[in-house]
């Protein structure tokens, strides 16, 4: 059986290295010329840890992350509401680990090259659609400058290509896709004095305005982490669409967050 995946995101990362256990040949077709280590603090529950420490990916996560122990909930004027434990310190069987997303993806992108090859990966491919015939699936692409590509045959397509997934469109065309819920999130990753014991999550806020903290890796000291915030604010009407399209990477306004981060007071 020949797999071909659509997208070398975590998921289809991931999903590579699931099948080649089960002895199954995945080959995977990413738009970009190169895997780039975007974005920045992410949560990676007790049941996907399952999953990776599956595909031996445990001492990796240890690396480059922090076993989340504790979650707290505060007002925006610091009063604490609720605590409780996360991952092991909860009772899972596996942690709960707090990383940086951009790392998360790296460390399942170096697994891939050395155990299925670097040429199992082939970037530059954008999607472009496919068709089945019979019982195989062919995939067409072009690259990034629109130039067709030779078609892909296989036995099964994967589609792990975002939120704006081709896959998806194809698969239900009537719906119009995801919709936005009106909230704007501010992102960034600094290096910050270690609080709560260096392993501690705070959300603090309500649905209007929320302010997020949690450190996702070991900083210059033993004294600080590299530490994720997030500010998040009702901006818009969620009827309607969002002011501009989502982007990991694109620089946000610093003016337009401070007026939002002045009216917390967070211990």
């Amino acid at each position: 059986m020949k797999v071909i995946i659509i997208g070398a995101g975590i998921a289809g990362l991931a999903t590579a290295l699931m099948l080649e256990r089960e002895g199954i040949r995945a080959d995977l077709y990413e738009q970009s010329p190169e895997i780039r280590e975007l974005g920045v603090g992410i949560n990676v529950l007790p049941q996907a840890i399952t999953e990776l420490t599956r595909l031996g990916l445990l001492a990796d996560l240890e690396a480059h992350g922090v076993r989340t122990r504790e979650l707290v909930y505060f007002t925006r004027r610091g009063q604490e509401v609720w605590r409780e434990f996360r991952g092991q310190f909860a009772g899972h069987d596996a942690p709960q680990f707090s990383i940086h997303r951009g790392r998360l993806q790296g460390l399942i992108a170096r697994s891939v090259h050395e155990r299925l090859g670097a040429n199992r990966v082939h970037l530059n491919h954008r999607l472009i659609g496919y068709r089945n015939e019979g019982d195989s699936v062919m995939a067409e692409f072009t690259d990034a400058s629109g130039r067709s590509l030779p078609p892909v045959r296989a036995d099964l397509l994967i589609g792990a290509d975002g939120i704006h997934s081709i896959i998806r469109a194809a698969l239900h065309p009537d719906d119009g896709g995801i919709r936005w819920n009106g909230i704007q999130m501010w992102r960034g990753a600094v290096e910050w004095p270690a609080f709560e014991g260096g392993d501690t999550m705070i959300v603090a806020g309500d649905m209007k305005e929320k302010l997020v903290l949690y450190p996702i890796g070991a900083g210059a000291s033993a004294a600080t982490r590299l530490t994720n915030w997030v500010v998040c604010a009702q901006i818009g009407d969620a009827s309607k669409p969002p002011p501009r399209r989502e982007d990991w990477s694109r620089p946000g306004q610093l003016d337009e967050v401070l007026a939002h981060v002045a009216r917390f007071r967070i211990p």
